[in-house]
């Protein structure tokens, strides 16, 4: 008696199934490395080292803020130092002209003018390490939304691309490279008027009889 095999199964649906199942670990796998190489290569060029693909060696973002720094400082200081030495030049007019060279005045204004140069260097400086913190702020917040981009693309090439671009353009970017008006106007002001006021006061002294002093005279009948 001859046994025959039960009937055959169509598995089609269920290999379908498996093949499926199968190309999507094998696409989410591929899509991981390329998010992996794409993190990889945003970290580079925003933190500087070797580009894949013999595309060279990546910068970073710090010698640009060192140099925005450098470039800032070369270009407003002097314009500082120019205005200091100029209010200077004429207080030192003002003050000859007046005849005050050396008194207590000439004195106070030279310190107020050191003063004013003080605070406004600092200023400049505290200006400068603003600016250069809101740059530092801003690329970290692109580089934040360039790898949010993809993760949820899963295009690295492009992203890749977007942040050359984001980079360039900060790179671009020029800073105020003014200082604020004429810090030292009216250093010198009124020197004249001073010098006119003190003299005319030493005139009203000197033409004032000075005050008797003891007991009031008497007039003898």
């Amino acid at each position: 008696m001859c046994i025959g095999s039960g009937p055959e199964i169509d598995t089609t649906y269920q290999d379908y199934m498996i093949g499926e199942s199968e190309r999507a670990r094998a696409d989410e796998t591929a899509r991981q490395e390329r998010i992996r190489k794409g993190m990889s290569q945003i970290a580079t060029l925003f933190e500087g080292g070797w580009l894949g693909g013999g595309s060279g060696k990546a910068p970073g973002v710090e010698p640009y803020l060192t140099q925005r720094r450098a470039d800032q400082k070369a270009v407003i200081l002097p314009q500082l130092d120019e205005q200091r030495d100029d209010a200077k030049e004429g207080l030192a007019y003002a003050l000859h002209r007046a005849g005050t060279l050396d008194s207590t005045m000439a004195g106070e204004r030279q310190a107020d003018l050191g003063t004013t140069f003080a605070r406004e260097k600092a200023n400049i400086m505290d200006r400068i390490a603003q600016d250069i913190a809101s740059q530092r702020t801003s690329l970290n917040q692109a580089r934040s939304s360039l790898e949010s981009s993809l993760m949820a693309t899963g295009d690295a090439k492009a992203t890749t691309n977007e942040a050359t671009r984001t980079l360039d353009a900060f790179r671009s970017q020029v800073p105020d490279l003014n200082p604020a008006g004429n810090i030292f106007a009216g250093i010198a002001t009124g020197i004249g008027a001073a010098k006119q006021g003190a003299e005319a006061r030493r005139i009203r002294a000197l033409a004032t009889p000075p005050p008797i002093n003891g007991p009031a005279s008497r007039t003898v009948y």
